[in-house]
């Protein structure tokens, strides 16, 4: 028994009324409105001790969702573990493989592969151990092609990628919307291959799936957007492109909002599209709209928040604004140094070095300039 009539009342409440699904825009929108009650709430459980019941994780693991899908990582980290805590202590193996995949998909959000492989093997050894459903080892096999894809891992990918495709053939999952993040991670192989045609065939193929079983402010669908807008990108189609992004960006801020991950990164691909229509005063509005987020989400030293500094370098460089050019590349400049990461220090350095120049300022320019013939 719990200790309060009332907080058991309020604990299966609230069990009811954390969505399932969170890539609507009023499944998102429901989970925001109670949130404080279930922080509340969860607090309570873990000062207590309470028992250790199924309803419980079941609340962790969900509580857990929601802080995902509105980008609170460490949070869900926090309510994974708790989910984890009461699974171990029950015994409950079965029911851990979720838990750890959940785990992993944060982890590899927040660019910590390795956590991510380590969580996404614990979650397939179980799924095995207890002959799941092919569909769930769909999934585990083609959230470890995309871990691996994220480490420019491209054999090991494909070999995932493999697995994950010859099950869903063998398995006739083939008209299962599930399927489609299979098509996308397939359609990304192609595209780091440089194949864009192919990987559109993908990109379309999974649209048109989801389509079949999804409305159009669906996650999802705004996923399809966004890949074949990257498709289109690489293809130079620059004005087809920005059209599919925005589309995935209206999707993503209806659902998630603006301080979102995915929403951010929309925005970020937003801003190179406008930068390859030289358009550079709308680039750099968007790229910034996505660097604020992923430094308010991510901290500032993340990888894709280097990849915007990069980015409005770039955008500055073509606007003819060489200081702010030097203090975003000092930036990156830190993070390669703290990171220890050489390889890329020369050709930054000199690339400081020509930007000091450009202001005449000649001996910042020397200095950098044999920083970077030193390097």
């Amino acid at each position: 028994m719990r200790n309060s009539y009332w907080l058991d009342l309020c604990f299966n409440m609230l069990l009811e009324y954390i969505p399932e699904d969170f890539s609507l825009a009023e499944a998102t929108g429901k989970f925001r409105s109670v949130i404080a009650h279930i922080d509340v709430i969860g607090e309570y459980f873990y000062a207590v001790k309470t028992e250790l019941s199924d309803d419980v994780a079941k609340f962790f693991s969900m509580a857990g969702i929601g802080h995902k899908e509105i980008s609170n990582y460490n949070t869900a980290l926090y309510y994974y573990s708790k989910a984890e805590s009461i699974r171990l202590n029950n015994n409950n193996e079965k029911a851990l493989a979720l838990v750890y995949n959940n785990i992993a998909v944060v982890y590899n959000i927040k660019a910590e592969q390795e956590k991510a492989l380590e969580y996404y093997f614990k979650s397939l050894d179980i799924s095995r151990k207890f002959n799941e459903p092919p569909m769930n080892l769909v999934i585990t096999y083609n959230n470890i092609t995309n871990v691996y894809l994220s480490n420019y891992s491209y054999a090991e990918a494909n070999k995932w990628n493999s697995k994950a495709l010859e099950l869903v053939e063998s398995s006739s999952l083939a008209d299962n919307p599930l399927c489609a993040d299979v098509f996308f991670t397939q359609s990304t192989i192609y595209y780091v291959n440089e194949d864009f045609s192919e990987a559109l065939k993908l990109d379309f193929k999974a649209l048109d799936l989801l389509r079949e079983h999804f409305m159009e402010e669906h996650t999802d669908v705004g996923m399809a957007y966004n890949c074949i807008a990257r498709e289109y990108f690489s293809l130079k189609e620059y004005p087809v492109a920005l059209d599919y992004y925005l589309k995935a960006y209206r999707i993503y801020a209806k659902v998630y909002g603006d301080e979102d991950s995915d929403t951010a990164e929309v925005c970020g691909s937003i801003a190179r599209t406008y930068s390859m229509l030289d358009d550079n005063a709308d680039a750099l509005k968007w790229c910034l709209k996505a660097m604020q987020t992923q430094e308010k989400i991510f901290g500032d030293e993340h990888p894709e928040v280097m990849l915007r500094h990069s980015f409005i370098t770039d955008i500055y460089e073509n606007m003819g604004l060489f200081n702010e050019v030097i203090e975003h590349l000092l930036i990156i400049r830190n993070f390669f140094i703290k990171k220890n990461h050489t390889e890329p220090l020369k050709d930054l350095n000199g690339r400081i070095a020509d930007n000091y120049e450009k202001l005449g300022k000649l001996a910042e320019a020397k200095r950098f300039r044999k920083i970077a013939m030193e390097a």
